[in-house]
């Protein structure tokens, strides 16, 4: 007979913050609780939401977890004649954006795990399994301060790296790259399995922090196979013009960008844009020397959302891939599971997503030499858009996959 385990999952992020590793802890929690397991998640991020089939532990502020966010907010509120006051509100964002960048350990969550390690003797020490997830780096070392004496089995899930990213590091690695790799090293040593999104990022760590192969396991981006977004995608127009082009998500500046890509397309009028990002990544789409009438800009939406509009409003679904090999966009299988045409641009010539598009024919990567193929490669997937091997991916990129081949669980 199978035994449930008591599971505490450490995790800076979760719901109701929006991002790719939410998205996958959602997803795998909601796997864990259906398999029977009792789920306890340690978070900083102040719950909002039906909290029924799983305890929430937060330790903080809930009018405080995001400083930025409020100082934005109330800089807004502030009436349009009160120069003083906006300026006092735009200094207090630089000096808190300073010491984040510049003094803060081991990254931007550092106040959380300072709470996380006031309280630690709080927490209940009754689980069988303790998860610890990153992105950030912070909630592994808060699993290390929670799990430091009772030693139960350790999981550590890594979204992100931490010492190895180099062009937009979490701290200041002029002064705190020694301490990143020690500590890093210390909690691999310390984990009972590492959990990568891919081989090469596992590859990567192995060979960096000597890594214990028998710990190392792959644990893909993952989503949910939906027949009735799949067939919602079969039955789109792939004959209607012009191309109509989606993107969901956001660009960080060293990370990913998409300048290189809006380059090849610069020229091509055959296809339409539509954006769905942040105010950030809008500015840096806008930077770039643009067909205005061929970009629409649309605000982020939530997840079930952008799935509709996925499958209903567009021939194809863009991704663009980061500038480190350690890291591949999550969102490149939130796509696959619609079925729909994906084009994705690689920065690099080792991007992880190129092993992935052999898998999978509505997947194709290119780079800043394929402009004059692109039209003909998109118009090729449309006719495999049928083909679309679901087992594959339900085996494999799944919350089920994940936990079956976690033996602990």
């Amino acid at each position: 007979m199978k035994k449930y385990k008591k599971i505490l999952i450490v995790t800076h992020q979760y719901l109701p913050h929006v991002s790719p590793r939410t998205t996958r802890w959602k997803l795998l929690v909601d796997e864990l609780i259906a398999n029977g397991h009792n789920v306890s998640i340690l978070t900083g991020m102040y719950p909002d939401f039906d909290t029924n089939n799983v305890e929430i532990l937060y330790f903080g502020n809930k009018n405080n977890f995001n400083i930025v966010s409020n100082l934005r907010e109330k800089s807004k509120q502030v009436a349009s004649g009160d120069a003083i006051k906006k300026i006092f509100y735009g200094v207090l964002k630089k000096i808190y954006r300073f010491f984040i960048n510049y003094l803060a350990w081991p990254d931007y969550s550092m106040f959380w795990l300072l709470q996380i390690y006031k309280n630690r003797n709080k927490i209940s020490k009754d689980y069988d399994v303790i998860i610890s997830v990153s992105l950030p780096f912070s909630s592994h070392m808060a699993a290390y301060f929670i799990n430091k004496k009772v030693k139960k089995h350790w999981i550590m899930d890594i979204g992100d790296p931490f010492s190895l990213k180099i062009d937009a590091p979490e701290n200041n690695q002029f002064l705190y790259s020694r301490l990143n790799k020690r500590y890093e090293k210390k909690l691999y040593f310390l984990a009972d399995n590492i959990l990568f999104t891919h081989q090469d990022a596992l590859n990567n760590h192995k060979q960096f922090f000597g890594i214990s192969s028998d710990k190392l396991i792959v644990a893909n981006p993952i989503s949910n196979f939906d027949n009735n977004l799949f067939n919602s995608a079969l039955s789109y127009n792939y004959s209607s013009k012009p191309i109509k082009i989606s993107y969901f998500g956001i660009f960080t500046k060293g990370v990913r960008s998409p300048n290189s890509f809006l380059g090849l397309i610069k020229k091509n009028n055959e296809m339409e844009f539509s954006w769905y990002v942040n105010e950030d990544s809008k500015k840096i789409i806008k930077s770039c020397d643009l067909n205005v009438d061929k970009h629409s800009f649309y605000p982020q939406v939530s997840r079930e959302e952008a799935q509709k509009l996925m499958v209903n409003s567009a021939h194809c679904l863009l991704s663009i891939g980061n500038k480190n090999p350690n890291q591949i966009p999550s969102k490149v299988v939130e796509y696959l599971a619609t079925g729909k045409p994906i084009i994705h641009f690689t920065e690099i010539d080792n991007d992880p997503v190129i092993k992935l598009s052999d898998e999978f024919d509505n997947l194709i990567t290119l780079n800043k030499n394929d402009e004059e193929n692109l039209s003909l490669l998109i118009e090729e997937m449309f006719s495999k858009i049928e083909k679309f091997d679901i087992d594959k991916f339900n085996n494999n990129y799944t919350a089920k996959s994940i936990i079956n081949n976690l033996d602990v669980i």
